[in-house]
């Protein structure tokens, strides 16, 4: 890393050696990565660790992605602020996509559950939960196209779509998820 002379660095300012050091991080220089990792990232775990109730680990996770993201926006970075209060904006959407992704599974797990309203038969209710424990059982991929398929009704595109997978991809994915069910249901009735 090119050290710059004292006298330059007071008249650019912090903004802008925090921007250097960034670019230099993101670069692979290890004194900057250094830098971003002891003295950045600590702020921005906790900003993370304090809005996803003390889950570390979710909080682990999240500085991951955020991490990941910074050195691939680093050159982005204007020097508007510091470059934690700019990390910290990216982990808010980071946590933002997090929450979304819980709430569709907690949507998808509602939906999984039995609800009787009296007029179904025993049998009916037993098929229901006998799908639900083999949904379970298959890999969370396929059960979501499922979901998204069958309960959701939601057309090949729109799965794609939501996926960020080609319609071919999301026929091959339901294929393979619907052998899948018919295997864990049939062993079921072994």
């Amino acid at each position: 890393m090119a050290a710059i002379p004292l006298k330059r660095r007071a008249e650019q300012g912090p903004a802008h050696d925090e921007a250097r050091l960034l670019k230099a991080a993101a670069a692979g220089e290890p004194a900057a990565v250094r830098w971003l990792l002891d003295d950045v990232a600590p702020t921005v775990f906790g900003f993370l660790y304090a809005r996803v109730g003390a889950d570390r680990e979710v909080a682990e996770d999240l500085l991951q992605e955020t991490l990941l993201e910074v050195v691939k926006s680093a050159q982005d970075f204007r020097g508007d602020s510091s470059v934690s209060t700019w990390m910290c904006a990216i982990a808010r959407r980071r946590l933002a996509r997090h929450y979304e992704r819980e709430r569709k599974a907690a949507v998808v797990e509602s939906r999984l559950r039995l609800v009787s309203d009296g007029a179904e038969t025993t049998q009916a209710l037993e098929r229901r939960d006998e799908v639900a424990r083999a949904l379970g059982r298959l890999p969370a991929m396929h059960r979501q196209v499922l979901v998204l398929k069958y309960l959701d009704q939601q057309s090949v595109q729109q799965i794609g779509a939501e996926l960020g997978r080609s319609p071919v991809q999301i026929q091959s994915l339901l294929q393979r998820a619907r052998e899948g069910l018919k295997r864990e249901l049939a062993a079921d009735d072994e």
